[in-house]
């Protein structure tokens, strides 16, 4: 596992309620699927590399407070690419989950983020936004 990969597998063991999802990576057709559908669309590399890391360890992660992730050969993820060159990675009841304008974003349907304080350059920033929200939420 990349360090990354370890550091998302880190922070979704520690969300609230993880126990309620297991863990399963996507398999390489899945993996293959994607990457065909984001190169197409040429989605920066980076981006595409981060995602992959998501998906090789938690493909589809949902946690019932804020974090719903699709799977990664779900067409979904792809719909707002052609008219906003955005990528919606996941949603979770009223939270969107998305990379827009070079940054992994929580907001709602009708924002690209709540405010700049949820967004973040990496994958990883953007899972733990989420963790920092739902530890808010329980406390």
């Amino acid at each position: 596992m990349t360090q990354n990969q370890l550091q998302i597998l880190k922070l979704l063991e520690e969300l609230p309620d993880s126990s309620d999802f297991e863990l399963a990576p996507a398999t390489s057709l899945q993996i293959t699927v994607f990457k065909e559908r984001a190169f197409t669309k040429k989605v920066p590399e980076n981006v595409i590399s981060q995602l992959i890391e998501l998906f090789e360890v938690a493909d589809g992660y949902v946690n019932n407070m804020v974090i719903g992730f699709f799977n990664c050969d779900d067409e979904t993820i792809f719909e707002w690419w052609d008219d906003y060159q955005e990528l919606w990675i996941g949603q979770r009841d009223f939270n969107t989950l998305r990379w827009a304008d070079g940054k992994f974003c929580l907001g709602d349907a009708s924002s690209i983020s709540y405010d700049e304080s949820y967004e973040s350059p990496t994958l990883v920033g953007l899972i733990e936004i989420c963790r920092n929200e739902m530890l808010r939420a329980i406390d």
